[in-house]
């Protein structure tokens, strides 16, 4: 029996209770962020969309302390039913924003063009290994990824990796998944 995008979100709540762990989320992180800088996408790229995670996502802080200063790196800011990425200029130029995240203070400037992002990382929910992505439902990255022609990598948690992942033809495919 196939499952609704709900009742899957509903499982990943589940599994999250079961295995998102400090330890785990830490260690899972620091594993995902090795495996993005090894991709020769991320060491080509000169202008790479990260984002600030929820508690249930892996955390990208690594890569932003590492690469803030090599590369352009964008954070995206909810910005009524869209997102933008804007300039990341250190922690110090974020603020709390939409869904308690860490987000660029509205005076970090004008957003990137979508097609000049040479990278994005996409968080998600869960993923198929074809890199159809769960998203939380509000369909942010549905409606930014159709305007880049950036290379898309997925990230979670390898238990939230399943063998299909109900989608529309809206949802917007990964390039490649990452899990840890």
């Amino acid at each position: 029996m196939k499952r609704t995008k709900t009742e899957l979100r509903q499982e990943v709540r589940n599994l999250n209770k079961q295995y998102l762990s400090p330890d785990y989320h830490a260690k899972a992180s620091m594993v995902i962020c090795k495996k993005i800088q090894e991709l020769s996408q991320f060491v080509d790229a000169r202008r790479v969309a990260l984002y600030h995670a929820l508690p249930d996502e892996p955390s990208l802080q690594g890569l932003l302390e590492e690469f803030a200063k090599e590369k352009e790196l964008y954070l995206p800011r909810v910005d009524g039913q869209d997102i933008a990425f804007f300039y990341y200029k250190g922690e110090e130029g974020l603020s709390v924003g939409s869904y308690g995240i860490e987000e660029p203070e509205d005076s970090a400037g004008k957003a990137v063009d979508p097609h000049t992002l040479d990278l994005i990382i996409v968080p998600g929910m869960a993923f198929s290994p074809e890199g159809i992505r769960l998203g939380r439902g509000k369909a942010y990255y549905d409606r930014f990824l159709p305007y880049t022609n950036a290379y898309l990598v997925g990230v979670t948690f390898a238990y939230r990796l399943f063998p299909e992942i109900p989608h529309e033809e809206w949802d917007f495919p990964m390039n490649r998944v990452l899990t840890d």
